[in-house]
């Protein structure tokens, strides 16, 4: 998957499904800073991005700054680092 295609479709998720109404969010906005992401949000992240990669994330690789962005999340999972 492309990360830009990753990116969007991410951040059109996270519209419908997990942030509440009219919360402003783009690629760089900070998941965990500005409380969009809390304890169950994360799960359901965490399986988002495993759907959509087609793949598990192994433990080791759970660390909230894997996830503190859509940005940083498109880039370890999908990008260049992904594994």
């Amino acid at each position: 998957m492309d990360p830009e295609a990753f990116i969007t479709a991410t951040l059109d998720w996270l519209r419908r499904r997990v942030l509440p109404p009219d919360v402003p969010v783009d690629a760089d906005t900070p998941l965990f800073e500005n409380g969009l992401v809390d304890s169950i949000r994360i799960l359901k992240l965490i399986a988002w991005t495993e759907t959509r990669i087609g793949r598990t994330i192994a433990d080791r690789e759970i660390r909230m700054d894997n996830f503190r962005s859509v940005r940083r999340i498109a880039t370890v999972f999908v990008g260049e680092g992904s594994s």
